[in-house]
């Protein structure tokens, strides 16, 4: 009797969470096509992905750290799938702040935009089988954090200035405005923006502004979420 067919092993689900669609649409179509893996949702932002995450289960989610309105650090607070998935972030901001949050909150890989195809493909494998996968510039910044245990806080050191600077912008005031307001000039204002972009990796003002309430430095807004304007 000619024994039976194996049944081909599953695939394993995957999300894909990128708020630039060329992007998604770029990584969708990469991961469909690997044998082992099928993407069974997409998302833009937080809120849809842990909609998407709800209704498909993914056992991996590729995440943007940067999405429009928030971070990706949102979701790894709020999914509740169980199991939960396994998170490979996915993100051109690899500053130590960024790095620190997502291991912390849970991610299992962090590699940069600017990885290969077959680093990404390396990346995806070893986070679908539960291991940790860091990328070089991601691996050095842990490697700082290791050396210097005092960096690992749960904000980047900003100057008082900064942090004055940071709150105005959160609550929507321009560079001219928060010059006014500090007897500064618009220069300097722009130059203390520009550090706290650097120090925070955050760009958009919304992101800026979810970053001051985290510091304590506003409350959380009332009413719509902030806008996407850049900071830059």
């Amino acid at each position: 009797m000619k024994p039976a067919n194996p049944l081909p092993p599953e695939k394993i689900g995957v999300m894909i969470v990128e708020d630039q669609t060329a992007i998604r649409q770029m990584l969708t179509a990469f991961v469909s096509a690997m044998p082992a893996f099928k993407v069974v949702g997409e998302a833009g932002d937080v809120p849809e992905a842990l909609r998407v995450a709800e209704a498909h289960q993914p056992r991996v989610v590729v995440l943007d750290w940067m999405l429009l309105g928030g971070v990706g650090l949102e979701f790894l607070r709020a999914v509740r799938i169980d199991p939960p998935p396994y998170v490979l972030v996915f993100s051109a901001n690899s500053t130590e702040l960024a790095v620190r949050e997502a291991m912390a909150a849970g991610a299992k890989g962090y590699i940069e935009k600017t990885a290969s195809f077959s680093e990404f493909t390396a990346a995806l494998n070893a986070v679908a089988g539960g291991q940790t996968y860091l990328g070089p510039a991601i691996a050095k910044a842990v490697r700082r954090l290791v050396a210097n245990p005092e960096r690992a806080e749960l904000h980047p050191e900003l100057s008082a200035r900064e942090r004055d600077v940071l709150r105005f912008l959160a609550e929507g005031m321009s560079s001219k405005e928060i010059a006014e307001c500090l007897g500064l000039s618009v220069r300097t204002v722009e130059n203390h923006r520009a550090s706290i972009i650097r120090r925070t990796g955050l760009k958009s003002i919304a992101q800026l502004t979810l970053h001051a309430v985290r510091l304590g430095l506003i409350e959380i807004p009332a009413g719509p979420a902030a806008g996407t304007e850049s900071a830059a």
